[in-house]
């Protein structure tokens, strides 16, 4: 019986390791959605009750700026993480930082929107849409540098 063991063990890791990839996708799949969702949530509503850390954040302050932000990084990094999981090509890194760039100035006009008009808000909204020009001309550069004849 005792030599038997050996082969249960190999065949219970085998088996187990066939579904380790679907666990793993699954738990990828709902911090993402837990990002997106949180994100969402602190993007486009009033207030930050849902957030027990932010509870004593006023609005119409920078921190409460910065929390609009910081969200809409969230709300990229659920996304790609989601493209991530579901996608057999590989993300460039020049497109991930497109994306986060964005959702980060999605954010920072939702901050305008409940927040106000900060001038360091629209500093950093202005420098953030700079930044979104460079990284689009820059891939694109890029793209018309790959050669395909390989």
């Amino acid at each position: 019986m005792d030599s038997l063991w050996c082969y249960i063990i190999f065949y219970c890791i085998t088996d187990v390791r066939c579904y380790m990839t679907t666990i793993f996708k699954g738990y990828l799949l709902l911090i993402a959605l837990f990002s997106s969702i949180t994100g969402l949530w602190g993007m486009f509503t009033p207030d930050f009750n849902v957030y027990p850390y932010f509870e004593g954040i006023e609005r119409y302050t920078l921190a409460a700026s910065f929390i609009r932000t910081m969200s809409g990084v969230f709300v990229a990094s659920g996304y790609i993480l989601i493209r991530f999981i579901f996608s057999s090509s590989k993300v460039q890194l020049g497109t991930v930082l497109i994306y986060l760039v964005v959702f980060m100035l999605i954010g920072k006009i939702s901050a305008f929107f409940f927040e106000g008009f900060l001038m360091h808000d629209i500093i950093a909204f202005i420098l953030g849409f700079i930044t979104l020009i460079g990284l689009l001309y820059v891939r694109r550069q890029r793209k018309n540098l790959i050669s395909y004849d390989l």
